[in-house]
């Protein structure tokens, strides 16, 4: 009786006689990430990505120290180190059969494109330095009026001043809502 190597097996698309791709055969994704780190559902926490529940292996760490996931095709996969509650990096499933690693940012836009506006302006403000609560800031003169938003660090119109004083000004994040009420996201 033959036997395929499981190296064979474990290969994406089927391979014809010739060894070409046979995209009319295909296996099911396989994801292999280090035997130490873990594979979650990714999900988002607010607008955070955040681990979900956490995927089985098919086949444990072997020789090469690698565990392996099988996978559908739209999975988005968060990975993070054994201990740690958050993902260092994300993969995608695509339609045709491929695992490839993607950013953060589109891993959260996969899961919520609706909400991709929300998180880019709420790192476009974490950019700046800036939350939605007061923070203070000293300067020797400044020109900064009460209720006006600023551009801060770099970022434009990111920083509404709350208060000011003759050498200190406080100002937080402009939220998303007034940033899409002032038509600036």
């Amino acid at each position: 009786m033959l036997r395929l190597s499981k190296d064979y097996m474990m290969d994406t698309w089927w391979r014809s006689k010739d060894g070409m791709i046979d995209p009319s055969r295909t296996a099911t994704p396989v994801l292999a990430i280090p035997a130490w780190e873990q594979a979650c559902e990714a999900v988002l926490e607010g607008d955070r990505l955040a681990l979900g529940a956490r995927f089985c292996p098919v086949e444990k760490a072997d020789g090469d120290g690698r565990a392996r996931y099988e996978l559908a095709p739209g999975t988005v996969v968060a990975v993070a180190s054994a201990r740690s509650s958050s993902p260092q990096r994300a993969y995608a499933v695509e339609a045709d059969g491929t695992v490839a690693e993607i950013p953060l940012v589109e891993a959260e836009d996969r899961i919520d494109p609706a909400g991709g506006a929300r998180r880019a302006w709420r790192r476009r403000c974490i950019r700046a330095g800036l939350t939605e609560k007061p923070t203070r800031f000293t300067f020797q003169r400044h020109s900064y009026e009460v209720g006006v938003v600023y551009d801060w660090a770099g970022e434009d119109y990111v920083a509404v001043v709350t208060r000011a004083g003759p050498v200190c000004v406080w100002a937080r994040a402009v939220t998303y809502e007034e940033a899409v009420s002032l038509g600036l996201a």
